[in-house]
């Protein structure tokens, strides 16, 4: 299984061409996607105003039936804690609780830009770039 953070979700979502070969190169791969992440799309489509919410929440919406969602939970907070240093995003906690519940579901990457790519990966979670191979 492959998680997918907020900013390949949005890539994706964005149509562009980077993210349209990532989605080809995962083709039979089971993707993933933490509930929050899908809290920080809602949050995004709403932020940028009224013009247009509708399409950008159905959009999030088809996504979201299309990715398998990881819960926050027990174990993945667990997880979190064990990972949360090494994190140079000013949300880290975020951020750790993202990768914890993608490292407790057995997750194999961690898939996001450039710009917030985690500054270390837990246990065996590879980093990929959207645009790039995976990485260890």
């Amino acid at each position: 299984m492959k998680a997918l953070d907020t900013p390949a979700l949005l890539e994706i979502l964005r149509g562009r061409p980077p993210a349209k070969a990532l989605l080809r190169s995962l083709a039979g791969e089971e993707l993933a996607t933490t509930e929050l992440n899908l809290y920080e799309l809602d949050s995004l489509a709403r932020i940028e105003g009224p013009r247009g919410l509708e399409r950008r929440l159905t959009a999030i919406e088809r996504l979201r039936r299309r990715l398998t969602t990881l819960p926050i939970d027990e174990r993945a907070t667990r997880a979190a804690a064990a990972v949360s240093r090494g994190h140079r995003r000013g949300n880290a906690r975020e951020l750790s609780l993202m990768l914890g519940a993608a490292v407790a579901a057995g997750c194999s990457e961690w898939i996001t830009t450039r710009s917030l790519a985690p500054t270390e990966m837990p246990g065996h979670l590879k980093l990929r770039l959207v645009g790039q191979r995976a990485t260890t």
